[in-house]
């Protein structure tokens, strides 16, 4: 079997190498897609980077970054609201198993910080136990779609009463609404509670723009017969799977609608052949209870954090901390 050698190039020159490695991977998704990844550097003024492990000519794993350079400080922070990002391996272990820490140790190496979203499995995370990296375990819940009528039933008692309600009044679905829609019902989310949104909402309202344009997003919203929007939400297809990836929802002017929404979303969703569905996250009280009203199953998936040196670790905290505040938090 040929040796491996590590590699770094670069998503926007190379990017036929890691859509090699993205095809035969086992944990592929379209938030490790070359055409995510771009987009996501575009928006966010990062470098987009990936550090491959090659046997022979054949990658076989990979990490994905998106650099950022603050002085002498090379970092890979978070990628925005994106989970499961963080490594691509081969469907087949023996090829990258053993060799897993060259890849690590090459990405220690070339970044002082560096923060990967992952799936847990029993391979990737034996390799990270082995070395200085931080594991935070995360929580998020899935649907799976196979009828309306156990979807239906999956629900608690009390989402049914409030889908019920909310399907007797004047609301119907707009299948296609601006991004504009989209980023101000999300600002709104938050501006309700004294919060300034993650994101600002013209940089989310551009980045809705240029993933409506790929085809990327999916975008609906809830509307009242004035026209006044009460829910919105932006879908991600990924072969059988969807992804709950935007949401935003204006209470006051329809207390479900947030609700009834996702139902009638749900619903055509299952009509379509679709057969999973997953809400991104449940870590945020009040978000989670409203996710978990739908049912389905709680999984986990990770956050891995690498410093160098481990004095970074508590000033990336504090600067956390300040942003928090910023925002109201």
């Amino acid at each position: 079997m040929p040796d491996c050698s590590v590699h770094t190039i670069s998503l926007l020159e190379q990017n036929d190498i890691w859509r090699q490695l993205h095809a035969s991977a086992q944990n592929a998704s379209v938030f490790t897609s070359d055409a995510w990844l771009r987009t996501l550097a575009a928006h966010f003024h990062r470098d987009p980077t990936a550090v491959v492990l090659l046997r022979g000519d054949t990658p076989v794993a990979g990490i994905p970054l998106l650099l950022r350079r603050r002085g002498m400080l090379h970092a890979a922070p978070p990628h925005p609201v994106t989970l499961y990002s963080g490594i691509l391996t081969d469907t087949d272990t023996r090829l990258w198993q053993e060799s897993l820490p060259m890849l690590l140790r090459a990405v220690e190496r070339r970044c002082h910080f560096v923060s990967l979203s992952i799936t847990p499995t029993e391979e990737v995370q034996a390799a990270f136990r082995a070395r200085p990296w931080l594991m935070h375990t995360r929580h998020n819940r899935c649907l799976s779609l196979h009828s309306e009528d156990e979807l239906w039933n999956g629900y608690s008692q009390s989402l049914r009463r409030k889908i019920r309600r909310a399907s007797e009044s004047d609301l119907r679905v707009d299948p296609d609404p601006s991004p504009q829609t989209l980023a101000e019902c999300y600002g709104e989310s938050y501006h309700r509670h004294g919060i300034l949104p993650p994101i600002p909402v013209n940089d989310m309202q551009r980045w809705l723009a240029d993933l409506n344009r790929e085809g990327i997003v999916q975008m609906y919203a809830a509307k009242r017969s004035d026209g006044r929007c009460v829910a919105t939400r932006a879908l991600l297809r990924d072969g059988d799977t969807l992804y709950d990836w935007l949401a935003g929802s204006n209470p006051p002017l329809a207390p479900a609608g947030s609700h009834w929404l996702l139902h009638i979303l749900l619903t055509r969703a299952i009509a379509a052949g679709h057969t999973r569905f997953d809400f991104m996250g449940a870590n945020t009280p009040g978000v989670s209870d409203f996710k978990r009203a739908f049912g389905g199953t709680t999984q986990q998936y990770l956050d891995m954090e690498w410093y160098r040196p481990s004095i970074l670790k508590h000033i990336n905290r504090l600067r956390a901390r300040l942003r928090q505040r910023r925002r109201g938090l």
